[in-house]
């Protein structure tokens, strides 16, 4: 999992930040995106994937970003529901 800066713009005090965002899987499947990351929440400007992503995936695709995407950020992500918990 890749994270780095593309660009940021400010408007006054707001500011939005766009993210370049690349995984890529041990079976040769990638996925390349840009995010946007504002006061307001992330969102998703571009989406690329080979072989395409399933509903479930794309679906999924916030939670494979949320920590590599905060540590970019210089945040780390709120504990979701049931962290900590152990998975079995």
């Amino acid at each position: 999992m890749s994270v780095w800066p593309a660009w940021a713009v400010r408007e006054g005090e707001r500011a939005t930040r766009w993210f370049h965002v690349r995984l890529v899987f041990a079976d040769g499947a990638r996925v390349e995106g840009l995010v946007t990351v504002s006061e307001d929440g992330v969102g998703v400007e571009d989406l690329r994937a080979r072989p395409a992503l399933s509903l479930d995936d794309l679906a999924a695709f916030a939670d494979w970003i949320e920590e590599p995407l905060a540590r970019a950020c210089g945040a780390a992500p709120e504990p979701s529901a049931g962290s900590g918990d152990a998975a079995g």
